[in-house]
C-alpha cells in the first residue's frame, strides 16, 4: 500500500491517494452488495449532512455576530432591514435542514424502506444550506471575509469541498427520485 499527498481545496482537511497493488483482501459473506454499498452510501450522507449543517450554523452565526458589530452610516449594519431577511432566510435554510437530518437518522434505524429518500433529501437540503450560509456570511463580512483575519473562506471552501463529497447535487437529486420512484411503484 502507498500513500501520495494529494493537494486539496481545503486546507485543513489533507488528501491522499492509496494505491493498493498486490493487497490482500478478505471476501464478505453479503447477499446482495449492491444493497449493502447503497445502505453505506446513505449512511455517510446523512453523517456528511451533519456536518454540513454544523459548518452552516457557524456561518450563519459569525454572520450575525459580526453584523451586530460593524457600523455603517452610525448604526450597526444588523438594524438594516435586509441584513435581518437575510439572516433569518438562513435560519430557515439551516433548520430545515437540520430537520431533514434527524429524519435520515431516525430512518436509518427505524425504517430501511425510508432511509434512501431521507438520507438524500437530508444530504441536498444540508448542502444548499451551507453553500448559502457560507456565501452570506462572505457577502456579509464583505472584503475582511476574504482575508485570514476571517473564517469566512475557510467554510466556503469546506462547503464546496463537501458539496461533490460523496457525490454531487445532481447525483443525490437523481438518487431522490429513484427512491421516490420505488416508494411509489411498491405503493401502487
Amino acid at each position: 500500500m502507498t500513500i501520495e499527498p494529494l493537494e486539496g481545496f481545503d486546507f485543513v482537511r489533507p488528501h491522499a491517494n492509496i494505491r493498493l497493488d498486490g493487497a490482500t483482501a478478505v471476501d464478505l459473506d453479503i447477499a446482495d452488495a449492491d444493497e449493502a454499498l447503497d445502505r453505506l452510501l446513505d449512511q455517510a450522507a446523512v453523517a456528511c449532512a451533519f456536518e454540513q449543517i454544523g459548518g452552516a450554523e457557524a456561518c450563519l452565526w459569525m454572520a450575525r455576530d459580526y453584523a451586530l458589530q460593524r457600523s455603517a452610516f452610525g448604526r450597526p449594519i444588523a438594524s438594516y432591514q435586509a441584513l435581518k431577511h437575510k439572516l433569518a432566510d438562513l435560519y430557515v435554510l439551516v433548520e430545515l435542514a437540520r430537520s431533514n437530518a434527524f429524519f435520515a437518522a431516525w430512518a436509518m434505524d427505524h425504517d430501511a424502506s425510508a432511509l434512501p429518500a431521507a438520507a438524500a433529501t437530508a444530504r441536498l437540503a444540508a448542502t444548499e444550506a451551507y453553500e448559502t450560509a457560507a456565501r452570506e456570511s462572505l457577502q456579509t463580512h464583505g472584503g475582511i471575509g476574504f482575508t485570514w483575519d476571517a473564517d469566512c473562506h475557510f467554510h466556503y471552501r469546506r462547503a464546496r469541498l463537501l458539496s461533490v463529497a460523496l457525490g454531487t447535487p445532481v447525483f443525490w437529486s437523481e438518487r431522490l427520485f429513484g427512491a421516490l420512484q420505488k416508494t411509489r411503484r411498491r405503493s401502487a
